[in-house]
């Protein structure tokens, strides 16, 4: 089932949503961006066969291939709309400890980048796993160094992706396309071409991989470490303070009916007489009285404990995505069920469109001036097999669900 035949089955939020309080009780992890601060020749996650330092995940640059003899083909990493390859979003580092099959195991995602495509901003979501006994890593932590003899395909020298042909002029740097090439060369290869072909190998000087890392490039998003935290406890603070929002909310529905049945023309909404500061900023923030939806409401005052997460993870527990608004939603059995074993699929994490900011796709910061930004994604829910079926090394595609962004200014 692809995503587009799922979205006949997408539901939208009722409109007499009530605040649960099971949510206050949800084990909800969020990611946040930092800095990457170690060397630019860092061995960074599964580069470094230590994987008791490997934790959270990485946001743009290359992907860091936990399985790096199968890594997915070109085809397979393609935008099925435009057939561009598709650009590496994050990867987050989440082993199962009652799966012997997914010891280790790291979930991807990547985007569509190509201005005008239809599928821009949306993408594919991927699943890879080991057991702790395998031909790339040590079966205990601690050990800085391990030799594997799997043989491993070449990457592209810009996205990490697999390649398809050789820079004509050093004959060592290798690209998944044309596309990539010229990008690099734009970025520094044109300088280091001379050193790869005297070294024979692919040379990158700190000053492009520094820009690569700090600004990324045409393909590719600049680059971040993803930091793990527990969601602060919601507890009664923010179900009051919901429980407010939305009863403000109705109220000013049903004065804005009554005003309009009396001829008034004057907006409730935006009448300062009227309205109290919480719910006047609220609008502002909400944008026309039309577009305000209960999801949207819902989702400013629960990133509101922390509006700098970038990503929600809440492995397999019901009703936990936290939708930007009301249309476009998935039902939590809508996930098509596992294309290899026929596992219900269920939702695992999701990416928020804070994260926008952080790879400079739009320089607007302010949690309250998301409905004014030009964001490619309102919300990118992956949902994952909940058996996390033995994938035998490979890579398996997953389910990520695109809900648009949100409309209300």
């Amino acid at each position: 089932m692809t995503s587009d035949e799922v979205s006949a089955v997408a539901v939208d939020s009722d409109d007499d949503y009530e605040y649960d309080e099971e949510e206050a009780e949800e084990e909800v992890e969020l990611g946040f961006v930092s800095k990457i601060e170690q060397p630019l020749d860092a061995k960074l996650l599964h580069e470094s066969a230590n994987w008791g330092e490997w934790d959270g995940g990485l946001v743009g640059g290359k992907p860091r291939w936990l399985n790096p003899a199968t890594v997915p083909s070109t085809e397979a990493l393609a935008c099925t709309e435009c057939a561009t390859p598709l650009s590496f979003l994050l990867q987050i580092y989440c082993p199962l400890d009652d799966q012997p099959d997914a010891f280790h195991r790291s979930l991807y995602v990547f985007c569509c980048r190509k201005p005008g495509c239809a599928k821009q901003g949306s993408g594919k979501a991927f699943r890879s796993q080991l057991p702790q006994n395998n031909s790339f890593y040590p079966p205990t932590s601690g050990i800085e160094t391990f030799e594997t003899s799997e043989p491993v395909p070449s990457l592209c020298a810009l996205c990490g992706q697999r390649s398809v042909f050789t820079c004509s002029a050093c004959h060592v740097a290798k690209y998944c396309c044309k596309e990539h090439q010229k990008d690099h060369w734009s970025k520094g290869h044109k300088a280091d071409c001379g050193a790869c072909q005297e070294q024979n190998a692919v040379v990158e000087s700190n000053e492009s991989r520094d820009t690569l890392r700090t600004k990324g490039s045409k393909w590719l998003f600049p680059q971040y470490e993803v930091e793990i935290e527990h969601e602060p406890d919601a507890g009664e603070a923010v179900t009051e303070h919901e429980a407010k929002l939305l009863a403000d909310f109705e109220r000013n529905k049903r004065m804005a009916a009554a005003h309009a049945k009396d001829g008034d023309e004057s907006d409730p909404f935006t009448d300062d007489s009227e309205i109290d500061v919480s719910q006047k900023d609220l609008n502002e923030a909400l944008g026309s009285t039309a577009q305000q939806d209960k999801n949207y409401i819902r989702f400013l005052t629960r990133v509101e404990l922390a509006k700098d997460q970038v990503l929600r993870y809440a492995r397999w527990q019901e009703n936990s995505v936290l939708w930007v608004h009301e249309q476009e939603t998935l039902a939590s059995d809508a996930a098509p069920p596992c294309a290899r074993c026929g596992a219900a699929r269920k939702f695992e994490f999701q990416v928020l469109p804070q994260l926008l900011f952080y790879l400079q796709v739009d320089q607007t910061s302010s949690l309250q001036q998301i409905s004014e930004k030009s964001c490619e994604w309102g919300t990118l829910a992956v949902y994952t097999c909940t058996e996390s079926c033995n994938l035998n090394g490979e890579y398996s595609e997953e389910f990520l669900h695109y809900q648009t962004p949100y409309a209300g200014a």
